[in-house]
Order: C-alpha cells, then structure tokens, then sequence
C-alpha cells in the first residue's frame, strides 16, 4: 500500500482515523474520550498533540500520518484556528483528500462553533485570520482560508445537536465503522503496492471517463491479479452507486447451479439486498433477464475474479449496453483469450469504450525490490531483513522467481525461525535445486515443514474437501486422532483457505502439489497410492476387486455394491449418491463410519441396507437429501452419535420417526423443501442439543411440538411460508440463546405468545407476511434486538413502550394499512435506529421526539394517505422520500444538512379543495429556503410543487427529475458542473427551459409532456450527452444543430408535432440507436452514421 509510518525500526502501520484538534482547548477532553472511543472499537486512531508538534519531526511525522490515514477528523473548537499547526494539517487533510479519488473523506466534527464561524463571517475566526495576515506569508493565510472553507462545504456532526459528547461519540465512531467498512475488500496486513500496476490499471479505467467500460486482468495463477483487482476496488468503489465482488467464478461455475448461485449473488449487490440462496431465479436464461433490467439505472462496479470461461462474462454481465453510463466491469482471469479476443484498442486521451470490447492488462512480475520487501513483511513482520539475513533473503527471493504466491508461502514457513539460520540455509540449498518458475517444487518446501499428521490432513484436503465444510472432515480427523484443529490453524499460515462459507479453498497450485505428492507414491498402479481422486482410477479399483482394506474415504455415483465387504472396516466416509434400492452386498462393514451421504438415492425407510448401516455407532452425518422415496426417516435408534441429519427436499417425507429421540447430539436438522411432512412429533422436541433447524417452506405441518422449549441451544428458527401452522408454543419463550426469528408468510398465526419477550439473545425478528394483528407489549423486553420487519401485515399499532427497544437499528412497517394510531413518542429513545419505513400505512403524523433519533438516515414515508403532519426532522437524515396528500404538511427540510437523495410528491387532487391547496402552495414558499440543505445534495426528485427551489446551490446534484409541477419558465441551472441526468416531464405551461451549455456533465436528459416548450437552449453543447429523449412536446419546431454531440448513443424523438428538421446527426460515430415516431411535421429523414439503428413511422410526403 501507501507508505506506512514507521513507529521503530521493526513496525509499521497504518492509521484509519486521523485526529486534529486543538490540544490547549476546552475540546481536550471531548477528544480524549472520543479517541478512547474509537480504540475501543477497533479503530485505529493517530491523535496528534501539542508535544509532537514542538518535536523535531513533526515536518515527516504528521504529514505521513494523514498520508496514511483514511478518515480525516478535524475538530473545530473555538480556538482552532488560532493554531498555526491545526490549519496546516487541515490544508495538508484537504490536499490529500481531494487527490485521493475517493479514498479518503473528510468528516468535520463542530464544538462550540457554527457554520458563519466557519465560513469567516462572524469575529471568531475571521479576527484570528487578520492576525495570522500579520505573522504569515500571504499566500500561506489563503491556502489555511480556503481549506476552512472547503471544508465547512462538507457534511459535518455538530455538538449542538446532540444530548451531549457521550451521544455525539457514539455518533462518530458508528459513522466512521459505516465508513470503513462500506465497500471495502479486506486485504492482507502484508501487502506490497504495486503502484506502477495499479496507475497502469487506474488509468486504463478511468473513472472519469462517463461511458461503460470494461477491464480485463489477466496472468499465470498466483502472479496476483485478485489482489491487484481487490486494491482498485478499494480505491474506486466510493464512485459508484452499487458495488459487487463475485470471487472464485471458476470453482462455482462447476456446480450444476453454479451460474444462478453467482447471478442471484449479483442481483443481490445490484439491488441492494441481503443475500439469499432463496432469492428467486428460475433458470440462468431469467437471471440474464433480471439481472439485465437491474443493472440499467445504476452507476455499477462488478468485479468477476477468476473467470475461466466467456460463457460466464454472458451470463453475469452480458454487453455494455446493460449497463448505468459510468460502470464498470472489472475481470480476473488466467485464460487471455477471453479478454484478448474481444480486446478494445484505446485512442490517445481520452480513451474511448466500443461496444463490447474489453481493455486488456497483464500483470507483470513483481520487482525484485518489491518481492524483497513482500517477503521480509511475511518472515520478519517488517520491510527489510535485518542484517544477519540480509543475503539470505535475496538469494531466497531470487530463487523463488518473484511469484507473489510463492514468496508468502515460503516466507510465512521461515516466520519464527530467524534465530535459526540452519534452517534458513537449508531452505535455499532446496530451492536452488527447482527451477525457480516452477511453483510446485516451490511449494514442496512448505509441505515438508508439517508433522505427519498435518501431512495427512492437508492431502485429504488437497484430494477430497476443496469446497467441503470444514465441520465434516473434522469429524473423520478427530476419529483418528488427527487432532485436526491445531492441523488447520498450522495449514492456515501458507497452504489452505477457509471462506465466509466455513469451506476449504487452496490455490490450484496448492492442490495440485499435494495431489502430485500423492501420484508418486506409486506412478504406476493407483491402488498402491494412499489416495485416489481420480474418478475412473477409482472405478478400476473396484471392479477389479482390488484390496482395499485401508480404505477410509469413498465417494461414488450409482454404485451397485456386490460381494463381501468384511475387509472395509477402516471405512470413515462413504458417501453413495443415487444408490439402487436393491442392496445386495454382505458383510458391508461399518463400524468406524463416521459420514453417510445417501443424497438422490431411491431408498425407503424399509431399505434392507439399514440393518447393515446400524452397526454405525460412530456415525456423525447423516445426508438424505433428495431421497424422494423416503416417506419416513428410518430408525434411527442406533445413531446416538450423530449430530448433523439432512434431509432436505425429501418430497415425499411425511413423518419423523420417533426413534429420533435417541438423537441428544443432533445439532443440525435441516428439512428444507420437504413440503409433504404434516407433523413434527414431540420427540423432535426433546433434542437439546439443536442449534440450527431448517424448516420446510409451503409443508403440511400443522403444529410445532408444545416440547419446543427443550431446544435450548437453538440459535437461529426460521418458519416461512407456512398457512397451516396457527400459533407459536408458550415454551418458545426459554429458547434464551435464540438470536433469529421468522414467521415470513405464516397466515395463520394471528398472535404472538407474550413469551415472545423473553427471547433475551434475539436480534433479528420477521413476521412480514404473517397473520399477526398485536405485537404483545412484552416484545419491548428484547434489549438486543435490531431488525424487526412486520410489512404487509395487519399489525394496528406499535407497542407504547417500543423505545426500551434500545439497539434496534431497523423498522420495517411497509404497506401495514392496519396501521392508523399514531407512532408511540418513546420511538425518539431508539438512539442507534436508522431505517424507518411506514410505507403505505394509515400513519397521522409522526411524534416530535422524531428529532432525537442520532443515528437515522433512511424514511420512508411513501404513500401514507393519512399523514396529516411531520415534526422537525433529525439533521442525521441523507435519505427522504415522502408524499404528500393534505394541504396541512409543510415540511421543513432546513434541518436536513446531511440529506443526499430527496423524494419528494405532492398529491393536490387527493384532499381538500383547490382553496387549501393554494394555502398549501403559498406555505411551500419556504422551500425557497432549500439551498440551506447540504451541498452533498446528490438525487432529487420533486413532483408537483410550486414554486421550484433555486437549484444553483446544489453543486453535488447529480440527479434532477422536476414532475408535474406549475411553471411557465425552468430556474437556472447554472453551477450544476456534476449534474449526470435532468429529466422535466408532465408541466404543461412551461414554455422555456433555461441555457443547459453549462451541464459539460449532463449525459441524460429527457423532456416529456411539455406541450408549451418551443425551444432548447443550448442543448446543442452538451459534449457528455449520451441519451437524448424529447416525447411530446408539440411546440418545438426546430432542434439546435447536434454534431458536437460526440457522445450520443441513443436519440428518441416522439409525438413532436410541430417539429420540421434535424441537423447534425451524421457525424455521430457512438450513436448506436435513432427512434423518430408521431413527428407528422418533419420534411425529411436526417443522416445517420453508418451503423445506427433507427426506428420510424415517417412517410416521404
């Protein structure tokens, strides 16, 4: 990465959050707590003081300290200004932010000061600055000037709205988590910046530029194309609107689902959602459709890692016209004929993007200096080696050819050994017998630092479990006293992964040393190697009868078993999918089996392979999934081991055996899609030791046991889509270690058991969908509790008391039109609540106490046809969308100075008569008031409202869209440099739109319904235009020529009555699409570029 401050000789680091205060101000203690704060939350913190300012080092110390840091946090005190120190750190903070393409903010903290002060117009300041005018250079003064005033632009916490410094803290260190946290790829403590790379990938995508592009990289596996991939992600991800990293495309491709698993991976970044493997794709052709739709009013970064096949780029991200203008698309593959074939050759400045090109980059080797130092961070935790190893290290490093895979391997093996240069001289003595280009020999000496148990662990691995749950293999380790967790922690350090997923990963490098380890135990025959992952190497073995009497893992497809097994008994993991129901085989010996997976097999609970399995004590996983001939699960009575029993989309399933009672290790039990089961017996009741219970969508149970109450491990109850089951048991209230709950779609219970409230560890409760009518007031008992999601319910109102509910983050109340009380006043004591959604409720108003809420940043007030007034706001707000139906509702929006997006629709034929409704346009005057809302403004949408704000204060808006509102002329728009789109639609008096040669940004605008508008001015010189849509507006006669239009892609001209020409079309080579419709008035047909498609209805007169 960057440089990184070094504190000695031996560590470096790099700050999240830099501090710059005023030591001898009343703001030392607000500082003080507020950097305990921060570090208690893991925040890494720089907090600069008086004592290092007076230091000798304070010209490299501090400058490297912002350098390094991702936050900037000036706290503006009322004696800020008067410190020299402080205004060159806040001019150094502004410099490196504004360089910084989005990687590091500015987040101003307000003690004891306001906006005029900062802004020089009040004595406070502005004396100190006539001061400094005196003992400074000039030049100096106006920098330390301009830097205050660009930051008083920028959103900003001021103590004066809050309760006091303890709330305000908490504020701070929430907002900087949010901050650090949000679109962010988590990269090794180790990294070495490439930055000749990284500006040759910067500049080839150039996030500046407004067309879509897309960016292939590519190199041998290992070179370090994720990470570099991962590095611009984090650099660029604050510019667009969604961000999504899909990993390992390769690996999951393979699955028979692997292609909608990612699609509906993507949808979910694309749309904002949690993800879901429910989420609904039917097949990869309906993906490609949603996914389409999605993807067409987002500015969007997707970065697809490991691409192997071009099949998969169609699927996922199809052609660049799917895409928001801006995107991009970045990929990571080894195989460059997917980028080189549709590779794009750029122009000099700027670049240009055609349609479906891919600009190419190839990762290079690191340098030698580079690969020194990544190899010195992993060995000694430092940049350089120390002197002892100085020559060591080179000739190690030179020896291992400068692939970044294989310095981290080889250097995290010799951590921990630097006192034993033996070992050091040992290790390149090997490596100077392997061609260093060769990766596995590389590798090998990794291999042969493991005890022999680890050994077996990592090639069981390497042959076996690549993409297995960890919690399976471990059961079989531990049998044979593997000791497997220690074996996975040493494994950790330079050979293996393990995912979010709890699933081993390896690089194919990796695997494939392990794999050629095992393959010269015996070239020849397979059956005198300890492991065979070869499928028809396998299927030989068994046919041909071989001895296998050390086996302990097999896994096949369709087997049909014959003969005596008695010499099997090592066996540990059979798994035996679409196994015959004719069983055949004898002395089928399993007394050490310890994993059966059945999976798609056509057994009965009858199987006379039963009475052979039974003999499986040790037995920990039993998987039946998709054993559609089960209509019971057999007896089970023999397993008492076991601990993990799936039977998902078991379709015929109706009952559970109740020998499932001898079961008091199950923890998992997972009956996802058997929709057939009707009864859950109160044996299922007694298991104890249940932690995770999938329960059947759309099933035909009825009821849960009443012995619900023993489950007191149980962390996690999901009952969705259920009709039949009518209510919730008492004893659910003693499931104390539950923390998620939902009934989605469960019509049929209407109440909740007050119980409920004794559910001490829940976090996150869902009853969207559900029949529920009363929330019991006991549910203000769940002092955890975050996220409660009642939408689309007939829930009526909100329990009095819901401000004890003192962690929830979210409320989600969409579309309860049953609900019509008033909102309880103790909603304002949620102090971390950040989402309120009454959409389409029957809500009067909201309660004053609204303004308390610190940390809220999202309401929804869509569609509440009874709101008939709002409380002042709190100023934490970015995101507002209301509608307004009653005359009576003037919403002051002056408080809102952190608002980014703003919808805001007014309904004036809903209520009242037209009287009150020009009493409520005369009210609206105030927002003449809305330039006072932030700068960082970025959406807004207004509709129906008379008169228009000034918008020429909005110098962050990106989005204008301006409906149906009264007005014959357009206020100005000048100063507007970020606006992106513009659209004016349903205002039939306005007769003139204002100049539009200032929006050099602008590349949409649409004008719609505009009957009156006879004239565009300046539309013309909109160089970034890229689609224009103008639809019945019957009074332009004439458009301005449009060749300086160079970007223009797409051209739609519809129901323009009165319009007679266009000129200035054919020079447009990017133009791809033309739609001329209903313009009866037009003389004759414009030129096109060559390639343009058009659309029309026109007729030669």
């Amino acid at each position: 990465m960057a440089p990184i401050m070094e504190r000695d000789s031996g560590s470096r680091i790099e700050y999240e959050v830099f501090l710059s205060f005023r030591g001898s101000d009343s703001c030392q203690t607000f500082t003080d707590c507020l950097y305990e704060g921060m570090k208690g939350a893991g925040i890494r913190v720089f907090k600069d003081d008086d004592d290092l300012r007076a230091g000798q080092k304070i010209k490299e110390e501090l400058p490297r300290a912002i350098q390094n840091s991702r936050i900037y946090m000036p706290i503006l005190s009322r004696n800020y200004a008067s410190s020299k120190w402080c205004l060159i750190e806040l001019a150094t903070m502004v410099e490196m932010a504004s360089k910084s393409n989005g990687t590091k903010e500015i987040l101003p903290i307000y003690l004891d000061v306001n906006s005029d002060d900062v802004k020089l117009k009040t004595p406070l300041y502005r004396d100190v600055f006539v001061q400094h005018e005196t003992n400074f250079d000039a030049d100096q003064v106006k920098v330390w000037r301009d830097a205050l005033l660009e930051v008083e632009e920028i959103k900003r916490l001021n103590l004066k709205n809050y309760r006091g410094y303890r709330e305000l803290i908490k504020v701070i260190i929430q907002e900087v988590l949010v901050k650090l946290n949000a679109k962010y790829k988590n990269l090794t403590e180790h990294l070495v910046e490439d930055h000749v790379q990284v500006d040759a990938i910067m500049k080839l995508l150039s996030v500046d530029f407004r067309g879509v592009r897309f960016m292939g990289i590519h190199g041998i596996g290992g070179i370090g194309k994720t990470t570099l991939a991962k590095v611009i992600y984090n650099k660029v991800s604050s510019c667009f609107d969604r961000c999504s990293f899909l990993e390992n495309i390769r690996e999951i491709s393979r699955r028979s689902d692997g292609l909608v698993h990612l699609q509906k991976q993507l949808l979910s970044s694309i749309l904002d959602l949690r993800f879901s493997s429910d989420t609904f794709i039917r097949d990869v052709d309906q993906g490609i459709d949603m996914i389409k739709k999605a993807l067409c009013d987002k500015k969007m970064l997707i970065v697809l890692d490991d691409v192997d096949e071009k099949d998969q780029l169609e699927k996922l991200v199809g052609k660049s016209d799917w895409f928001e203008n801006g995107s991009r698309v970045i990929i990571t593959t080894r195989n460059t004929s997917i980028v080189t074939d549709r590779m794009e050759t750029l122009e000099v400045d700027p670049p240009r993007y055609r349609h479906g090109g891919i600009l190419s980059y190839e990762v290079k080797e690191m340098g030698f200096g580079q690969a020194l130092q990544l190899f010195c961070r992993h060995s000694f935790r430092r940049d350089s080696p120390t002197e002892d190893y100085d020559s060591l290290s080179r000739q190690i490093v030179s020896a291992l050819g400068k692939l970044p895979l294989a310095i981290e391997v080889i250097g995290s093996s010799l951590s921990g050994v630097s006192t034993d240069k033996a070992s050091w001289e040992e290790t390149l003595k090997k490596l100077q017998k392997v061609p260093p280009k060769k990766v596995q020999e590389t590798l090998i000496i990794s291999y042969e630092g493991l005890e022999p148990t680890q050994r077996k662990i990592f090639l069981d691995i390497t042959c076996f479990f690549i993409k297995e749950n960890k919690k399976y293999p471990i059961f079989i380790w531990s049998d044979h006293e593997y000791y497997p967790r220690d074996a996975i922690r040493v494994l950790l350090r330079s050979l293996i992964k393990i995912g979010d997923d709890n699933k081993f990963s390896m690089h194919d490098q990796v695997r494939d040393l392990g794999r050629h380890n095992v393959y010269e135990e015996n070239c020849r025959f397979p059956g005198k190697r300890s492991r065979v992952w070869n499928p028809e190497e396998a299927l030989n073995l068994l046919r041909n009868k071989q001895s296998l009497r050390s086996l302990r893992f097999l896994r096949g497809k369709g087997l049909n078993f014959v003969g005596n097994f008695k010499d099997h008994c090592e066996l540990r993991w059979l798994s035996w999918h679409e196994c015959p129901p004719n069983f055949t085989a004898t002395n089928f010996c399993l007394v050490n089996l310890v994993v059966l997976d059945l999976s798609k097999s056509k057994i009965t609970e009858d199987w006379i392979g039963w009475n052979q399995i039974k003999m499986a004590k040790k037995l920990k996983v039993l998987d039946l999934r998709s054993c559609n001939c089960l209509r019971s699960t057999p007896d089970l009575s023999n397993f008492a081991s076991l601990e993990t029993l799936i039977l998902a989309w078991c379709s015929k399933l109706a009952t559970i055996d109740r020998s499932i009672i001898n079961l008091q290790n199950l923890s998992t039990l997972n009956m996802e899609g058997c929709n057939s089961l009707h009864e859950l017996s109160e044996e299922v009741g007694s298991l104890k030791s249940l932690t995770e219970l999938i329960m059947p969508k759309h099933s035909l149970l009825c009821k849960l046991p009443e012995t619900i109450g023993n489950w007191q491990s149980l962390s996690s109850l999901s009952i969705k889509w259920n009709e039949r089951i009518s209510r919730l048991p008492h004893s659910i209230g003693v499931l104390a270690k539950i923390k998620h709950l939902s009934i989605e779609g469960c019509k049929g219970i209407k109440e909740l058991p007050p119980s409920l409230g004794e559910l001490e560890s829940l976090i996150e409760l869902d009853l969207s969908f559900s029949g529920v009518v009363n929330v019991p007031d006991s549910i203000t008992n769940l002092r955890k509790l975050k996220f409660i999601r009642m939408g689309n319910t007939k829930i009526g109102k909100l329990p009095n008391a819901i401000g004890r509910l003192e962690m929830l983050e979210e409320l989600h109340c969409i579309e309860c039109q049953h609900l019509s009380d008033e909102i309880p006043c103790s909603i304002g004591e949620l102090s971390h609540l950040r989402i309120l959604d009454v959409s389409g409720t029957r809500i009067p108003g909201l309660p004053a106490t609204m303004s308390h809420l610190p940390c809220l940043k999202q309401l929804e007030l869509k569609e509440c046809h009874e709101l008939r007034q709002l409380p002042k706001l709190p100023s934490s707000l970015t995101s507002l969308t209301i509608d307004v139906y009653y005359y009576q509702i003037t919403p002051d929006l002056t408080n809102l100075v952190n608002l980014e997006h703003l919808d805001l629709s007014f309904h004036r034929d809903s209520h009242g008569g037209t009287g009150k409704w020009k009493e409520l346009l005369s009210l609206w005057k105030n927002l003449k008031s809305i330039h006072r809302l932030p700068s960082s403004l970025s959406t807004l949408k207004l509709t129906d409202i008379t008169p228009l704000p000034q918008f020429s204060s909005f110098r962050n808006l990106s989005k204008l869209s301006v409906s149906s509102c009264l007005m014959t002329h357009f206020p100005a728009l000048e100063h507007l440099e970020n606006l992106r789109e513009l659209s004016v639609e349903k205002s039939t008096s306005l007769v003139g739109m204002p100049d539009l040669s200032n929006l050099k940004n602008l590349e949409i605008l649409h004008l719609s319904d505009l009957q009156e508008l006879v004239e565009v001015q300046g539309m013309g010189e909109l160089e970034s235009l890229e689609s224009l849509k103008i639809t019945c507006c019957g009074s332009i006669e004439i458009l301005p020529n449009l060749s300086k239009l160079g970007k223009l892609k797409h051209f739609n001209l519809e129901c323009c009555s009165g319009l007679r020409c266009i000129e200035g079309l054919s020079g447009l080579r990017h133009l791809t699409h033309v739609t001329l419709k209903d313009c009866e008035s037009l003389q004759g047909l414009p030129d096109l570029p060559r390639g343009a498609k058009l659309d029309t209805d026109w007729e030669s007169p």
